[in-house]
């Protein structure tokens, strides 16, 4: 990591190769887009809309889309996207199966184990 500067968002240099990039980008970015939409586009009820929260439309604020630009993105990095739409799918699938087997310790090991990846995320003030 080089150092330069002492602003902020300019603090230090990655080196990724394509594939690396490609993986980081499908997951950080064109994943993310794609749940925006699929929780726009999966239910239709109009009524929805008088009874969401911040957290619902913080959530899908970026479903507002250029779907040119962003179709284009998804086909131009479609295996490492496709791969982490697989790899989401599958945790959410297991989100479904600790519910439908009503069991708490799993549902509740999994939420502690989201807590704990999210606190790395946080910046320091």
């Amino acid at each position: 990591m080089q150092r330069f500067g002492t602003h902020p968002r300019i603090a230090r240099i990655s080196e990724l190769t394509p594939t690396e990039h490609d993986r980081i980008i499908a997951y950080v970015s064109q994943l993310t887009h794609c749940i925006a939409v699929s929780l726009m586009t999966c239910n239709a009820d109009a009524r929805l809309q008088d009874y969401t929260g911040d957290s619902f439309r913080d959530l899908t604020r970026i479903a507002r889309i250029n779907e040119e630009m962003w179709s284009e993105l998804f086909f131009l990095n479609r295996d490492a996207l496709i791969a982490q739409i697989d790899a989401f799918s599958g945790e959410l699938n297991r989100i479904r199966t600790y519910l439908s087997d009503e069991n708490g310790v799993k549902l509740k090991e999994m939420m502690r184990q989201s807590t704990a990846h999210r606190a790395l995320f946080d910046k320091p003030e």
